[in-house]
């Protein structure tokens, strides 16, 4: 599925510009591709396992997707969380759908942590250089490996990238 582009004349889209590089192999945090959406390693790393999910299509609102499209990207929405679940085994997880900044249908998914002194407030309250850790590329690629795995044991449509 091609996705919808922003109008003519309207800002570029940032995100439909990383799904560009996802498709072409040049983004190094891609997880999976699945039916209406792909799923990439975030760059908070501080909350071990963050991930977000961008969807294909270009809308700047969920309502403004067909409902079957909107309810499929759901169904991705819980088998990610339960990806990330399993393999980070937070106390919590967080999800945020809010488009703000970048206004394409894309949503968060922080695993919270006991031991975060701060777990009870919102993370976009925590100092962004203190949340955007990295994590050593072996580490990175083994926390990708895992979620990729257990996303592709939940739906079988995921391709693994």
């Amino acid at each position: 599925m091609a996705p919808d582009r922003p109008a003519e004349g309207a800002r570029p889209c940032g995100i439909c510009a990383m799904i560009e590089r996802i498709r072409a192999g040049r983004f190094a945090g891609a997880i999976a591709e699945l039916p209406r959406s792909w799923l990439i390693l975030g760059d908070a790393q501080f909350y071990k396992g963050y991930c977000v999910m961008l969807a294909k299509r270009h809308a700047t609102e969920m309502h403004l997707l067909p409902r079957g499209e909107a309810h499929e990207l759901l169904d991705e929405l819980m088998a990610t969380g339960r990806a990330v679940a399993a393999v980070t085994h937070p106390l919590k997880l967080n999800y945020e759908c809010l488009g703000n900044q970048e206004p394409h249908v894309h949503w968060h998914v922080f695993p919270r942590y006991a031991e975060d002194a701060q777990r009870l407030a919102p993370v976009w309250l925590r100092a962004e250089p203190e949340r955007k850790v990295s994590l050593e590329d072996s580490a990175r690629r083994e926390l990708i490996a895992g979620i990729s795995a257990e996303l592709r044991r939940l739906m079988p449509a995921a391709r693994l990238l």
